[in-house]
């Protein structure tokens, strides 16, 4: 398994089990990928890129990852509160990563708008990860 591979796993997973972001979901509503006829709210893996830090494909990797919120309340206050459950369930938590190890894991920045359909809050979450293999 790539360390991409490793850390969309992990973060799947390590959401999934939280207990308040679970709640706020109404239920495990975490994917990785656009789910068909999934209820609304739903968190989402968006676009990965990973790259070598040192040129070498066997060394530390940083990956740049994209998290959606998609909710479909009347404010934005769902899609904020979902998003920072989603921070406080990364923050500084041991996900596991099969065959790597997460060394460093930052949250960049976050947003929320809502889109063309006129009911739709889609909120983003930018992470920055450096994995490295075990």
């Amino acid at each position: 398994m790539s360390a991409a591979s490793a850390l969309r796993a992990g973060i799947v997973t390590e959401l999934r089990g939280d207990a308040v972001l679970t709640a706020l979901l109404g239920g495990a509503n975490v994917f990785d990928g656009s789910p068909r006829g999934a209820a609304h709210p739903f968190v989402t893996l968006g676009t990965l890129e990973s790259e070598p830090l040192d040129g070498d494909i066997d060394g530390p990797t940083e990956h740049r990852l994209e998290l959606f919120v998609f909710s479909r309340a009347a404010s934005r206050s769902e899609t904020f509160d979902v998003l920072e459950a989603i921070r406080m369930s990364l923050n500084g938590s041991a996900i596991a990563l099969g065959g790597y190890r997460l060394s460093n894991l930052e949250i960049r920045d976050s947003r929320s708008e809502r889109l063309s359909d006129g009911r739709t809050w889609r909120g983003r979450l930018r992470l920055r990860a450096v994995t490295e293999p075990e």
